[in-house]
């Protein structure tokens, strides 16, 4: 290995090639070894930069430049989107990203300005400058930058035409008090949003969001996120099959007037058990024999569901007012043994769909579609908040928390798309990262990244360059005393010349 202060080319030139790499060490090629803590995610990073979503992350424009002057604002873009692949959760706490050589020159940092910086003793920017970076994108721009992502995706066929959900998640900080856009809602402090989500066909996507004030009504929000979709990407009946909501979007002038606004139908549940629809599908399904459909439940096991289906249930708005027809199905849920399931209030365990969908036919769609919505809410939420941190904020700042809000929904729409388009090597690398300790450039503890003089990157545990290096040295000492003993050289001369001790000495 040779320390070198060089940084070769360009580093997006660099080719993941471990075998070679490893070969060069073993062959006692120049190569450069450098320590990162970075490690995890690098199979991610690269899908990024192939797909183009690396690009449409980096190019936010901040507002108020009179001139490109100061710290570049790509770079500070691709810091940032590094940042949350490091999973450092908060931008006070990213020194140890800037001061990381190999991620600030990923990020697009000149090489010279951080040789400088490490003269110095200091760093090339301050977590403050990147806080200060994101509270400058105004929250239009990420809200368009989100959108143009939206569009890649449905242009590469990775955010189809499917059954979309739409979900509410509160974000609320504890402390907070009157920051820019903030809502309350009896002690709580913070915003809503609403996310719109692929569920259907599988892993999910999401393709629009909204954010408000905590006490933001649902509706609004959904109101808006599939107007920017619309105006954004397109028609919606060309990406929406069937949109499935919960019950908390009730209502019926908003109910049919999505399928009129938008051409795609609705599925959701009976917001409860006294509505006028309700009373009518119970009293015309009665007489009706079950469709039997047994489900796996996580939570009850195997249970048999029978289900009755009726179309054309009138449907009234708040003042008893007739606004249209929808279709229903009703579920009772038994278990296996034909006992009745029960609410914890002890009732009988009964559903009512509502959809704009024919549903006599076929009645256990809508409820199929349904069950979907739980992705959202059981794994897409909890991705989102666990595995990103998205209720983090990146400071008090409105714009600052949009700009990471579409950053943490883009980099988690790239995470699906790579664990569908390679589950074999996703599920590989994530296994071989955990093994090795986080052997990359992002996230995790110390590792090594190896890079040849011909372009081709090695990332290594610290055990496993050891291994190596430790092989070629005896590799290399078997071939100096081969070379000896045809040279007549005796042992003590050998010695010495190995140690590099001279010959007099």
């Amino acid at each position: 290995m040779t320390q070198r202060s060089r940084l070769g080319p360009g580093f997006r030139t660099w080719l993941r090639n471990d075998p070679a790499v490893r070969t060069a060490l073993l062959a006692g090629d120049e190569v450069e070894v450098e320590a990162s803590s970075y490690a995890e995610n690098d199979f991610l990073l690269d899908f990024l930069m192939s797909s183009g979503l690396w690009e449409i992350l980096v190019s936010l424009r901040p507002r108020g430049l009179r001139k490109d002057n100061g710290k570049p604002w790509r770079a500070l873009n691709g810091l940032e989107v590094l940042r949350e692949l490091a999973r450092v959760d908060r931008v006070a706490h990213c020194g140890r990203v800037i001061s990381d050589t190999r991620l600030m020159l990923l990020a697009g940092f000149n090489a010279s300005e951080i040789q400088r910086a490490r003269h110095r003793d200091g760093l090339v920017v301050t977590p403050e400058t990147l806080s200060n970076h994101l509270s400058r994108i105004a929250p239009r721009d990420a809200v368009a930058s989100f959108y143009e992502h939206v569009a890649l995706l449905q242009q590469r066929g990775w955010a189809g035409r499917g059954v979309y959900a739409a979900d509410g998640h509160d974000i609320t900080f504890p402390h907070a008090r009157g920051w820019q856009g903030m809502g309350q809602v009896g002690c709580a402090h913070g915003y809503k949003m609403v996310l719109v989500t692929r569920v259907e066909p599988l892993p999910e996507r999401i393709v629009a969001f909204a954010l408000g004030p905590l006490q933001t009504s649902e509706h609004v929000l959904l109101r808006m996120a599939l107007r920017e979709l619309e105006r954004r990407v397109g028609p919606l009946r060309r990406m929406i099959q069937t949109l499935v909501l919960d019950r908390g979007y009730w209502g019926a002038r908003f109910l049919l007037g999505l399928r009129r606004r938008h051409g795609l139908h609705f599925v959701t549940r009976a917001q409860h058990e006294g509505l006028g629809c309700v009373t009518d599908a119970d009293a015309l399904v009665k007489e009706q024999s079950p469709l039997r459909v047994c489900e796996d439940r996580s939570r009850l096991g195997r249970i048999e569901v029978h289900l009755r289906a009726v179309d054309g249930v009138p449907l009234f708005d708040d003042h008893k007012r007739e606004v249209g027809t929808v279709n229903m199905v009703v579920a009772d849920e038994f278990d296996m043994h034909g006992q009745p399931l029960l609410f914890d209030d002890g009732r009988p365990r009964r559903f009512h769909y509502v959809t704009d969908e024919p549903v006599e036919r076929d009645p256990y769609e809508p409820r199929r579609h349904y069950l979907h919505r739980w992705v959202v809410e059981n794994e897409g939420f909890r991705n989102l908040t666990q595995r990103w941190s998205l209720d983090v904020p990146a400071g008090r700042n409105l714009a600052a928390i949009v700009a990471r809000l579409v950053n943490v929904l883009v980099l988690a729409n790239a995470e699906s798309i790579v664990s569908e388009l390679f589950p074999g090597a996703w599920q590989e690398e994530r296994e071989r990262l955990r093994m090795l300790g986080a052997p990359g450039r992002i996230g995790g503890r110390p590792a090594l990244a190896a890079y040849t003089e011909q372009g081709q990157l090695g990332l290594l545990s610290v055990q496993d360059y050891a291994q190596i290096v430790t092989q070629r040295e005896r590799h290399r000492l078997a071939r100096e005393l081969l070379a000896a003993q045809q040279r007549g050289e005796d042992i003590e001369t050998l010695l010495r010349r190995v140690s590099g001790e001279s010959p007099t000495q």
